[in-house]
């Protein structure tokens, strides 16, 4: 059974304006202490959202020959899940339900002034730190020729979360979660049959696929905080 309601908002929250990374911040820590804290049915069934369900069991690297990876972009992922695999398990309290696509097209930002969460199709176990990631991810596409827009913002996006409840013990690992979040829309793009997501997906693919390879070379990934 599945229960549908319309939550009153504007879609997609200004993010530049005043209180609204400290909305999302605040929201992002109360799912993840909610989630922290509740025990979940023995029959729970929903996707994990590990590095090897994203990489090595993702769609693309199970699926190495699709055009829109282009020659070596099934090359890069395998270099990617080999470098995160390399870095070992996060630690357990930073494991639990996630939203697992907490982009800021997936926000609302209330009457109230409160921001409100949206979508959770992709709502399964993973490690907090990838909804963090996902979050300030989005935003710095928006502002990635604005680094300091970004490092404002995410300040007050981690402090605001801070209050709630500490910070994953792997967000010291960041990168690594950028790059699952790239590699989850890697996924989407290239499984997708939607005709919209076929206008701008193949230049979204190559973009990501190029930013990994550069990553492999030893430039910071876009997107990497100084924790």
């Amino acid at each position: 059974m599945a229960v549908f309601g319309w939550v009153p908002g504007q879609a997609e929250p200004p993010f530049r304006e005043p209180g609204i990374a400290e909305g999302m911040g605040t929201v992002t820590g109360q799912l993840h202490h909610h989630a922290a804290n509740t025990a979940l049915p023995h029959d729970f069934a929903r996707p994990t959202w590990e590095p090897a369900d994203i990489l090595d069991r993702g769609y693309a690297l199970t699926h190495p020959d699709h055009p829109l990876l282009g020659d070596d972009g099934a090359a890069a992922l395998r270099a990617v899940a080999e470098r995160i695999h390399a870095h070992g398990p996060v630690p357990s309290s930073d494991y639990g339900l996630i939203h697992g696509d907490l982009h800021r097209e997936n926000m609302l930002l209330t009457p109230e002034g409160t921001i409100a969460v949206i979508d959770f199709d992709d709502c399964g176990l993973g490690t907090y730190t990838l909804d963090i990631a996902t979050v300030l991810s989005s935003i710095h596409r928006l502002c990635h020729d604005e680094p300091e827009v970004y490092t404002d913002f995410t300040s007050r996006f981690l402090a605001a979360y801070e209050k709630v409840r500490p910070l994953p013990a792997s967000m010291d690992r960041f990168e690594d979660f950028l790059l699952l979040r790239d590699a989850f829309i890697i996924n989407f793009v290239t499984s997708s049959t939607n005709s919209e997501v076929a206008s701008w997906g193949p230049r979204r693919v190559a973009g990501l696929i190029a930013q990994m390879r550069s990553h492999l070379d030893g430039q910071p990934y876009p997107g990497t905080l100084a924790i």
